[in-house]
């Protein structure tokens, strides 16, 4: 995993590199206005289970208004977005998952998380890859715990939060379950409880 770089002003911003089980090298970059269309066209390329499950929503595609939230009003700040690519030395890169956090406003140290990865990357490492792209984005912004409300029925979001750290709540109440986890404060290593070990899923 290389250590966060600071790319030229405006440009995105490399967090991490790193490798899914299949071989496909990754690079996970800042999110930015110029990703746009790549994630809407990305969200229609989800399966109803995959969309149902992330975002507990059957909507095919997403509203403009929508797509202004998720990413020409990402501050990485308070909002902070990440996006993993598959880099190709002579095509465009092709989008293959993204995570964000949102800090919440009554409790700034705690920020609402969520990770999507293309239906194809299931079980590759992806979710894991942006995790902790997250984690590392998380400590540099001051976010000590992450916070999600996800699908019951999502087995590997539960696992995915459960690898980061400490579990602080873990409730099923209106249909959601709601957990939230401590964000780890040293460099994620697979030989330490509760940090994220790269081959996880």
């Amino acid at each position: 995993m290389s250590a966060v770089v600071a790319d030229d002003v405006g440009a995105p911003r490399t967090v991490l590199r790193g490798t899914l089980r299949d071989g496909l090298r990754v690079v996970i970059r800042s999110l930015v206005p110029a990703d746009r269309d790549d994630v809407e066209h990305g969200f229609g390329e989800l399966s109803e289970r995959t969309k149902n499950l992330r975002f507990m929503t059957g909507k095919d595609h997403l509203s403009q208004r929508t797509l202004d939230s998720l990413v020409d009003q990402v501050d990485q700040h308070d909002h902070v977005a990440v996006a993993m690519w598959w880099e190709r030395s002579s095509q465009a890169d092709v989008l293959l998952g993204e995570g964000r956090f949102i800090r919440l406003k009554d409790d700034p140290s705690c920020a609402d998380v969520a990770v999507t990865m293309a239906d194809e990357l299931h079980g590759q490492g992806g979710g894991t890859l942006l995790m902790r792209a997250l984690v590392l984005r998380a400590r540099e912004e001051g976010v000590r715990r992450f916070s999600a409300a996800m699908s019951p029925d999502n087995e590997p979001s539960h696992r995915l939060m459960r690898r980061v750290g400490p579990v602080l709540r873990d409730v099923v109440q209106d249909g959601e379950r709601e957990m939230v986890v401590v964000v780890p404060e040293e460099p994620a290593d697979a030989s330490r409880t509760h940090l994220i070990p790269l081959d996880a899923s």
